[in-house]
C-alpha cells in the first residue's frame, strides 16, 4: 500500500471512531431528555419582571424621550437666544423634565417589584391552602372507612351508626369540591404571576416551593412615613414639577413683547402621570389633584406672569396633597400590618390546641366511644384554624409587601439577585 493510501485509511478509522464515541455518547435515538427548567425563587422573579414588564419599557421610553429633548434645548445654536428669549430657562425646566422621567420610572418599577411579590405570595398561599384541604381530605377517608369497619362488626357499645359514615360521605365530596377550588386558585396566581413579570404562556414559568414569612419585629410608623416621604417617585415627581412651574414665572417675564407666551406644557405632556381617583363606597380613599398648565399664556407681560404664578401656587397644593397622601397609605398600611401580625400571633397559639383535641378525638373514634359527627366537628374546628392561619399569613405576607412598596424600599422584605 502506498504512502498516500495508507493516510487516508488512517483518517477514515479516525472518522469512524470519532462518530461511534459521539454516538455512544449520545446514546440511543430519541433517548435525549430535555432537562426540566429550574424553579424560581422570589428574587430571579423580581429581577425576571424587571428585565421583561412592558409598563417598565414604556418608562425607560419615556426617559429616553425626556433625555432627547433636554438634548435638543440644550444644543440650540447661540442666536437662537435672539427669538428665543425664554430659552436659558426652558433648558433648566428640560433638566427637571429628565429629573421627572427618572422618578417615574423609579415608581413603576417598585409597583413592577410589588406586583410580582403580591402573587408570588397568592401561589404560596393557594399551595398551603391545598396542603391543607389534602390532609383534610385524607383524614376524611381513613375515618370514613373506620367508621365502616367499626359499623360491620355490629357491637352494640359502639356509638357509630350509618349516618355517620352518610356524613363522612358528604363530608367528603364538599371538601373535594374545596380542594378543584384550591387547584384553580393556584392556577389564578399563576396567571397573574405572568402578567406582573411581562411574560407569555410559552415562558417555563415555575415558582419554587417556599413558605409564606413569619411575624418579624415590627417596623416603627414614623420610620416607615419619613422613608416613604423620602423616597417616593410620586413625591420626586410633584416637587420637582413644582419647579418647572416656578420656572415658567420667569419664563413669561423674559418674553416682553409677545402678545401670547407659549408654556413648558406645549412641549411635553403634565397629565402623563394617571391621577388617582377618590374612593368612598365602602372603603374611603382621598384622591390627589393635578397639576394645570395651559400651552400658551396670552396677554401682556404682567398678566401672563400672574398666571403663572397661580398655577405655581396650585402646584404647591399638590405637593400638599401627595404628602398627606402618602403618610395616608403608609398609616394604613402598617395598621394592616399591625392587624396581620396579632392575628398571625394568636392563632398560632390556638393552632396546637386544634391538633390536640382533633387527634384525642379520633383516639376515641376509632374505638368506637364518639361519634362520627363529633369527629366531624373536632377535624373540622382544626381544618379550619389551618386554613385561617394560612390566610392570616397571606395577610401579614400581603402586608409587608405593601409597606416595602409604599416607602419605596426604605423598609424591605426582599433582595434583588446581585
Amino acid at each position: 500500500m502506498n504512502k498516500s493510501a495508507h493516510f487516508n485509511t488512517r483518517i477514515l478509522r479516525t472518522g469512524l471512531w470519532s462518530l461511534a464515541v459521539a454516538f455512544l455518547a449520545a446514546g440511543p435515538a430519541g433517548a435525549q431528555v430535555k432537562s426540566a427548567p429550574a424553579k424560581l425563587t422570589l428574587p430571579e422573579l423580581i429581577n425576571l419582571g424587571l428585565e421583561k414588564q412592558p409598563a417598565l419599557a414604556a418608562a425607560r421610553a419615556s426617559l429616553a424621550g425626556a433625555h432627547s429633548g433636554q438634548a435638543g434645548v440644550s444644543n440650540m445654536p447661540l442666536f437662537a437666544r435672539l427669538f428665543a428669549p425664554d430659552l436659558p430657562v426652558r433648558r433648566q425646566q428640560a433638566h427637571l423634565g429628565v429629573t421627572i422621567a427618572a422618578a417615574a420610572l423609579e415608581q413603576a418599577e417598585w409597583e413592577t417589584r410589588y406586583a410580582v411579590v403580591r402573587n408570588y405570595y397568592s401561589i404560596l398561599y393557594a399551595r398551603e391552602q391545598l396542603k391543607v384541604i389534602k390532609s383534610a381530605l385524607g383524614k376524611l377517608e381513613r375515618a370514613k372507612a373506620d367508621a365502616q369497619r367499626l359499623l360491620d362488626k355490629g357491637v352494640p357499645d359502639f356509638k357509630i351508626t350509618k349516618i355517620d359514615v352518610q356524613m363522612m360521605a358528604a363530608a367528603i365530596e364538599l371538601v373535594k369540591a374545596k380542594e378543584a377550588e384550591a387547584r384553580t386558585g393556584i392556577l389564578k396566581a399563576t396567571a397573574a404571576l405572568r402578567e406582573a413579570l411581562g411574560v407569555g404562556l410559552d415562558y417555563p414559568l415555575d415558582v419554587v416551593e417556599a413558605s409564606l414569612p413569619e411575624p418579624i419585629k415590627g417596623p416603627n410608623k414614623e420610620d416607615l412615613i419619613g422613608q416613604a416621604l423620602a423616597n417616593r417617585g410620586e413625591m420626586t415627581q410633584v416637587s420637582t414639577a413644582q419647579q418647572v412651574t416656578q420656572l415658567e414665572i420667569a419664563a413669561q417675564s423674559r418674553m416682553l413683547f409677545s402678545p401670547q407666551g407659549r408654556t413648558f406644557a406645549a412641549a411635553s405632556d403634565i397629565h402623563v402621570q394617571p391621577i388617582p381617583q377618590g374612593v368612598a363606597n365602602g372603603e374611603y380613599r382621598p384622591g390627589a389633584i393635578g397639576l394645570e398648565m395651559p400651552a400658551n399664556l396670552v396677554g401682556r407681560r404682567s398678566y401672563r406672569v400672574q398666571r403663572a404664578s397661580h398655577y405655581n401656587e396650585r402646584a404647591l397644593a399638590v405637593v400638599d396633597k401627595a404628602h398627606n397622601l402618602i403618610t395616608l397609605e403608609v398609616e394604613a398600611n402598617y395598621l394592616k400590618w399591625l392587624e396581620a401580625d396579632e392575628k398571625v400571633r394568636n392563632l398560632k397559639k390556638v393552632l396546637p390546641m386544634t391538633i390536640q383535641i382533633a387527634e384525642d378525638v379520633t383516639k376515641r373514634f376509632d374505638t368506637g366511644h364518639v361519634t362520627g359527627e363529633e369527629l366531624l366537628r373536632a377535624r373540622t374546628l382544626e381544618d379550619q384554624v389551618r386554613a385561617t392561619y394560612n390566610e392570616a399569613l397571606y395577610q401579614h405576607a400581603l402586608a409587608l409587601a405593601a409597606l416595602e412598596r409604599v416607602t419605596a424600599g426604605g423598609f424591605r422584605i426582599t433582595a434583588l439577585k446581585e
